[in-house]
């Protein structure tokens, strides 16, 4: 295990052990779960003369798990754990012209703060905002082939590898949900860490919409 992924995760250990450090005695601690789409795309930058490069969006999905804490009923704290599946379809890339889809898996650790607008029927409106440290997991493009129509070819994360191992970024997110304790969400992430390899002559970030559907109980 690389030191970039042992100081990701000693981070991640930090950050869910303030939010479990609160015991207030009127405290009100939730766990929900969620599955949900995502609308990804890869940010570039500084990319260099001669270098093609260029990106459009895909299609993916996410799970995720998260435990939130509310000392009033207008705010809380959150922490959590999800699969984020990233990405893009290269335009211009190491396959030359051809539209490669790219998917990525990430292990991501979210931490938010909340605001609620609480309804009369024990439903709210809420909003969370806050950072999220990701591992990479896995990746593959699905690469198109004159004689088969398409083929997958999987590559791995590392500082020599396709993508860079840790993603840092903050997130957006706003939904409703109901008092039997189903919600919905539409959010925004936006990674501020650049992913490219290290060999790279352009930068890369992830970005991506989102839309989940959940329970909390």
């Amino acid at each position: 295990m690389s030191d970039t992924i042992k100081r990701a995760l000693a981070v991640c250990c930090i950050m869910f052990t303030l939010v479990r450090a609160a015991h207030p005695q009127d405290r009100k601690i939730n766990y929900g779960v969620a599955v949900g789409a995502t609308h990804p795309v890869y940010v570039l930058s500084n990319i260099s003369s001669g270098v093609s490069r260029s990106a459009s969006s895909t299609y993916n999905g996410q799970l995720s798990s998260w435990v939130s804490w509310s000392p009033t009923p207008y705010a809380g704290l959150e922490a959590g754990a999800s699969v984020v599946g990233l990405g893009a379809k290269l335009t211009q890339s190491e396959f030359g012209s051809r539209n490669v889809i790219q998917h990525t898996y990430w292990l991501q650790f979210p931490v938010n703060i909340i605001g609620k607008l609480p309804l009369r029927d024990s439903s709210n409106f809420f909003v969370k905002a806050g950072g999220y440290v990701g591992v990479g997991l896995f990746g593959s493009n699905n690469v198109p082939n004159d004689y088969t129509g398409s083929a997958t070819q999987d590559f791995s994360f590392g500082e020599r590898e396709t993508q860079q191992p840790v993603d840092i970024g903050w997130t957006l997110n706003m939904g409703y949900k109901l008092k039997s304790g189903y919600l919905i969400s539409v959010g925004y992430q936006q990674g501020i860490s650049d992913i490219a390899p290290s060999q790279a002559a352009y930068e890369q970030r992830n970005r991506a919409y989102t839309l989940s559907i959940g329970y909390e109980f």
